[in-house]
C-alpha cells in the first residue's frame, strides 16, 4: 500500500505537495486518511498528514518519478535523492486530524488564497499539535572500546564523547548554538566517519498534550472490603487493649517563653501530625494501630468520594488521613485501593454555573425567520437523496441558497439561531456558531451553553494551548452538539455537521490579513456549506455591502429579514453638532445635551454606555513652541499618552516611553498633549459625575479573555454605573439595564481614504446605538460630531439601513470597488526603504507585462507607493493593489514568495 503525504517541510511546493510513502505491514490495518503520521524526509523525520492510500501496483514506471523529490539535509547542507519509496515512521494518532470535508476546504483555501497547501492544513490544526523535527546525536556503545583502545579518534570527537557520557544525547540544533554553524558541519561530518556516534531522527514532544493526574480509588468491594475493614478494626481493637495504658513520650509543645501558656500535652493520636509522628517514641502496639486507623479513615473518605463523584489525589488523601506514602503503597499491594491516571480536561467555562434556559415563544417575523432555515435544511436533505439515489428523476426544484437574516438590533436574531440549532440537532446533526469578537465569544457562549448544557465547545486564540487541544479532541470525539467561537472555530473537527451560523457576518475580524492562508472566515463558511450540503446562515444588524449586493441584485443568498425589536422601540438618536457647543463656549469633550441625559440617567438609576473608538488619554503630544512631534522612533506613527501608566505608548509595535515635560528639540516648556481617547473620556467623566462608578473596557484593561469576562459580568450585574470603551463594547452585546449611549465622537475613522471606511463608521454607529433601550425602559442616543450632514451619521442616526447600501453601492458601482471588482493588496517589507521602491517597482513591471499578455483588459494596478503607515517595527513598508474581475490567473503565473498577498482585503491600507 502507497500514502500520499502532505508533509508540512514541504510547506514551499505548491506545484507538488504531496510525497508518496510506504505503508509497512505492521500499519496497513490502522492506516486512515487524514491520520497524523511521522515520515523521513531527507535525514529528518517530519509530521505529515495521510491524503491519499492506493495499492502500490497503481504506479507504473514513468509516475513513480513524480514521487522521488530532491530535499534540503539540514543537518549537512547537502542535497540527497530517493531511489525507492521510504517506509511511513510511525502513526502519531489513530483518530484522524482532518475529516474527509475538512481537507476538501483545505484544497479550495489553498487554490483561492494561493497559498501551499500544507501551510492552510498546518493552520487548520490546533496550535501545539503539530511536532517539531530534531536531529539528535547518541553513543555507539559496541564501538566505545575503539576508543578506550586509543584507536585514533580525534580530540573533538573525544570531547563530544565526553558530552554525550554525561547528557546521554545532544541536539544537532544545540550544538550548532554551541560551536557555530561551520564548526558544527565539520564536526559532523567526522561523527559520520568515526563509528562512535550515530545520528537519528527523531520528532519534539508537542506542545499540545493530554494532561493527567494521578487518583486513588478503591479497588475492594463488597464483600473483600467488608472482609478487610472487619480483619483491621479487629487488629485495631487488639492494638487497643494491649496498649491501654498509652501516653506518648516527647507529644510536649513548648511555647515561646513569656507566652503565659503552659505546655500542651496531645492526648489524642488523632491531633498528631504527619511530622510528629516520626518523631514520637511509639511502642509497635501505638504504631499499628495508628496505621489501622489511618487506613480506616483513608479508605472512608474513598467510599464518600464514590458517592460525592470527587477524586482524590495520593497527596491529598495521605494529608487528609495521616498515612504515609509507603502506607498508602500497602494498601495498593493488599488490593485494597489503586492508584490511577486520569486525564484532567482544561475547561474554558470552568467555574461558570449557568442556568439552563428554555426557548422562548417566537414573533410571527421569528417564525418565518426560522422557517426559513428549516426550509432550507430540508431542501439540501431532498438534493442528498436524490443525489444518494442513482435511480431519481432530475428535479426542478431551486437549489437552497445561504439565508442572509438582516435583522435590526434586538430583534431576536439569537433566539432564532437557538431554535435553529435545536431543530437541526434533533434530527441527529451538530451546529457551528461563528462570532467575531472575544468580547462577543463570552456572552454568546453562555446563551449557547445555557441552551445546551454540557454539550458546547468553545474555540478561539485566547484559550490557552492545553484548552484548544482539550476542545478540539472533544469535538473530534462527537462529545459536543455545538461548536462556538471566533473564526478559527470553523476548522473545528466537528462530525455530522448540520447547520453554519456567522453571527455578525459584516465583521472585518472575520477576515485573517496577519498571515497566510489570508482567508475570510465568512467565504470559508459558505463554501463549506457547499461541500457538506447544508444550510449556512449569515447574520446582522448591518450586513456588509457584498453580501446584500449578492441577495437583493445578485440573487445568490435568500434574504429574510427581522424589520422590528422586541418589546421594545428603537431608540430615539439626537446627533449633537460639535461646531454648535464650541460657539457657545463649552469646549468639554462632553456636549451639554450629554451631560443632561448623563444626569437623568443617573439620577433613575439606569446604566449608559460612552462610546469612543481611541484609546489613551492623548493621540498626540506637541511642543507649541518649535513644532516637535513626539514619534515612535521604529514606527512612523505619533505616541499616545496613556495617563494611568504615565507612559508614551505606540500602537503598533507596543514600545514604551516615560511621560516628558520639555521638549526634547528644543528644550522649552511648550508641550501640550492634544486628542482623545477612551482615558480621557474616564477623567472627564469622574470628574463631572464624582459619584458615579464608571468602568473602562478598551484593549488596555482588558489584555485577556478572563478579563473581557470579569469586565462584562461586572456591568451587566450592576457593579457599574457607564461603560466606556472602544469598539468592543459596540457590538452584539445585550445589556438590558442600558438606556443611555453617548458617542463621543463620531468623526474618528470618518474620512479614512479608504473604500471600506463609509461602511465601517455606519455599521459602528449603528450597531453601538442598538446598545441603548433593549429593556423595559425607552433608550437614547447621542451621537456627537463636527459632520452631522453626513450621509453615515444621518442615516445611522435614523437606523436605515437601506438608505444607507443605496447611497453607499452606488458609490462603489461609480469607483468600482468591490463588489463590482476583486482586489487583490500586495506589501513588500524590508528594513531598507530603496529595497522596498526598488522590489516594488520590479514587481509592477513584472505584473504589467502579465496583464497585457494574458488580455486581462478591465484589470489595472494602483501603486507602487509606500503604505498609509510606512515605517512599523523599524520596517518600511511599500504597497499596490491589483483591481479586475477575475485575478486568480495572474497570481498564478505572478512569482512573489517575499510578498504578503491579501486577496480580498477589507481595507486597502
Amino acid at each position: 500500500m502507497l500514502a500520499d503525504v502532505l508533509t508540512f517541510a514541504a510547506s514551499w511546493n505548491l506545484a507538488h505537495p504531496l510525497l508518496s510513502y510506504q505503508v509497512p505491514a505492521e500499519f496497513v490495518a490502522e492506516a486512515q486518511i487524514g491520520q497524523l503520521v511521522a515520515v523521513p524526509y531527507g535525514e529528518r523525520l517530519v509530521e505529515g498528514i495521510i491524503w491519499e492510500l492506493r495499492s502500490g501496483e497503481d504506479v507504473d514506471e514513468e509516475e513513480e518519478e513524480e514521487y522521488f523529490y530532491e530535499v534540503e539535509v539540514d543537518s549537512l547542507d547537502e542535497t540527497v535523492s530517493g531511489t525507492a519509496l521510504r517506509p511511513i515512521r510511525s502513526i502519531l494518532d489513530r483518530e484522524p486530524a482532518l475529516l474527509p470535508y475538512q481537507m476538501t476546504l483545505a484544497v479550495w483555501l489553498s487554490d483561492y488564497y494561493v497559498t501551499a497547501l500544507a501551510v492552510v492544513v498546518q493552520a487548520m490544526l490546533p496550535p501545539g499539535l503539530v511536532q517539531r523535527s530534531q536531529t539528535v546525536l547518541r553513543l555507539v556503545t559496541e564501538n566505545l572500546s575503539e576508543l578506550e583502545a586509543g584507536q585514533g579518534a580525534s580530540l573533538r570527537i573525544q570531547a563530544l564523547v565526553g558530552l554525550l557520557l554525561s547528557e546521554g544525547e545532544i541536539n544537532i540544533v544545540r550544538l550548532k548554538e554551541m560551536l557555530g554553524p561551520k564548526r558544527a558541519r565539520e564536526l559532523l561530518k567526522e561523527v559520520h566517519s568515526s563509528g562512535l556516534i550515530e545520528q537519528e531522527a527523531e520528532l519534539a514532544a508537542p506542545r499540545a498534550r493530554i494532561r493527567t493526574k494521578r487518583i486513588v480509588r478503591l479497588l475492594a468491594r463488597d464483600a473483600t472490603l467488608e472482609q478487610w475493614r472487619s480483619r483491621t478494626q479487629e487488629r485495631l481493637q487488639m492494638h487497643f487493649q494491649e496498649s491501654s495504658d498509652y501516653q506518648p513520650v516527647n507529644t510536649a509543645r513548648k511555647r515561646p517563653e513569656g507566652s503565659g501558656k503552659k505546655k500542651e500535652t496531645l492526648l489524642s493520636p488523632w491531633s498528631i501530625s504527619r511530622e510528629e509522628v516520626s518523631t514520637l517514641v511509639l511502642t509497635a502496639h501505638d504504631k499499628a494501630r495508628l496505621i489501622a486507623q489511618r487506613q480506616l479513615a483513608a479508605v472512608d473518605l474513598l467510599l464518600h468520594d464514590t458517592q460525592m463523584q470527587s477524586h482524590w489525589t495520593p497527596n491529598a488523601l495521605c494529608k487528609a488521613s495521616g498515612l504515609t506514602d509507603a502506607q498508602l503503597n500497602r494498601l495498593v499491594q493488599d488490593r485494597i485501593v489503586t492508584i490511577e491516571e486520569t486525564e484532567v480536561r482544561r475547561d474554558p467555562m470552568a467555574g461558570r454555573q449557568l442556568p439552563t434556559s428554555l426557548a422562548l415563544e417566537l414573533t410571527p417575523d421569528q417564525q418565518n425567520a426560522l422557517d426559513q432555515i428549516l426550509e432550507n435544511v430540508r431542501m439540501w436533505e431532498r438534493m442528498s437523496e436524490r443525489g444518494d439515489d442513482e435511480s431519481a428523476e432530475p428535479s426542478e426544484d431551486a437549489e437552497p441558497l445561504p439565508i442572509l437574516l438582516h435583522g435590526v438590533t434586538g430583534s431576536g436574531k439569537t433566539e432564532v439561531y437557538l431554535q435553529a440549532l435545536a431543530a437541526v440537532i434533533a434530527q441527529g446533526k451538530r451546529g457551528m456558531v461563528l462570532v467575531p469578537e472575544i468580547a462577543l465569544t463570552t456572552q454568546a457562549v453562555q446563551r449557547v451553553a445555557a441552551r445546551f448544557p454540557e454539550r458546547v465547545a468553545i474555540v478561539h486564540s485566547e484559550l490557552s494551548t492545553g484548552e484548544r487541544y482539550d476542545e478540539w479532541r472533544r469535538i473530534r470525539a462527537g462529545e459536543v452538539d455545538v461548536v462556538i467561537g471566533s473564526r478559527s472555530a470553523l476548522f473545528a473537527p466537528l462530525p455530522d455537521l448540520g447547520i453554519i451560523i456567522v453571527d455578525e457576518e459584516h465583521e472585518p475580524a472575520y477576515k485573517q490579513s496577519e498571515r497566510r492562508p489570508t482567508y475570510h472566515a465568512r467565504e470559508a463558511a459558505l463554501i463549506l456549506g457547499q461541500i457538506l450540503g447544508i444550510p449556512v446562515v449569515l447574520g446582522s444588524a448591518t450586513p456588509s455591502l457584498e453580501s446584500f449586493y449578492r441577495a437583493v441584485e445578485e440573487r445568490r443568498y435568500q434574504l429574510v429579514e427581522l424589520p422590528a425589536r422586541i418589546g421594545a422601540q428603537m431608540p430615539l438618536v439626537e446627533v449633537v453638532d460639535l461646531r454648535n457647543e464650541l460657539h457657545a463656549g463649552n469646549t468639554s469633550i462632553i456636549s451639554r445635551r450629554l451631560q443632561e441625559e448623563l444626569e437623568k440617567t443617573l439620577q433613575e438609576g439606569q446604566q449608559a454606555i460612552l462610546f469612543l473608538n481611541r484609546r489613551g488619554t492623548a493621540s498626540c503630544i506637541l511642543c507649541r513652541d518649535c513644532g516637535y512631534v513626539a514619534m515612535c522612533e521604529d514606527c512612523d506613527v505619533p505616541l499616545t499618552y496613556h495617563s494611568t501608566e504615565r507612559l508614551l505608548l505606540c500602537h503598533y509595535c507596543g514600545k514604551q516611553h516615560k511621560a516628558i515635560r520639555f521638549c526634547p528639540n528644543c528644550k522649552g516648556s511648550g508641550i501640550r498633549y492634544f486628542g482623545l481617547g477612551t482615558e480621557r473620556v474616564q477623567e472627564t467623566i469622574q470628574k463631572s459625575f464624582p459619584q458615579a462608578r464608571l468602568l473602562r473596557w478598551d484593549r488596555d484593561t482588558a489584555r485577556s479573555r478572563h478579563a473581557h469576562e470579569q469586565l462584562l459580568d461586572r456591568f451587566a450585574n450592576r457593579e457599574a454605573d457607564i461603560l466606556i470603551g472602544t469598539q468592543m463594547i459596540a457590538k452584539g452585546l445585550d445589556l438590558p439595564g442600558v438606556t443611555l449611549v453617548g458617542v463621543v465622537s463620531a468623526d474618528i475613522g470618518l474620512n479614512i481614504p479608504d473604500f471600506a471606511s463609509p461602511e465601517r463608521t455606519f455599521s459602528l454607529l449603528t450597531q453601538v446605538a442598538g446598545r441603548a433601550g433593549r429593556g423595559k425602559e425607552e433608550g437614547r442616543v447621542i451621537i456627537q460630531t463636527f459632520n452631522p450632514q453626513h450621509f453615515c451619521v444621518d442615516t445611522a442616526s435614523r437606523h436605515d439601513y437601506h438608505e444607507f447600501y443605496t447611497a453607499e453601492i452606488e458609490a462603489r458601482r461609480r469607483y468600482r470597488y468591490p463588489p463590482f471588482r476583486q482586489f487583490v493588496k500586495l506589501t513588500y517589507s524590508h528594513e531598507n526603504r530603496h529595497r522596498c521602491q526598488n522590489e516594488a517597482m520590479v514587481l509592477y513591471e513584472k505584473m504589467s507585462g502579465w496583464i497585457e499578455r494574458l488580455g486581462m483588459e478591465d484589470t489595472d494596478i494602483v501603486g507602487p507607493a509606500p503604505a498609509l503607515t510606512e515605517r512599523v517595527r523599524n520596517k518600511y513598508h511599500w504597497q499596490m493593489i491589483v483591481r479586475g474581475p477575475d485575478l486568480a490567473r495572474l497570481l498564478r503565473v505572478i512569482d512573489a514568495p517575499d510578498w504578503d498577498i491579501d486577496i480580498d482585503p477589507v481595507s486597502a491600507m
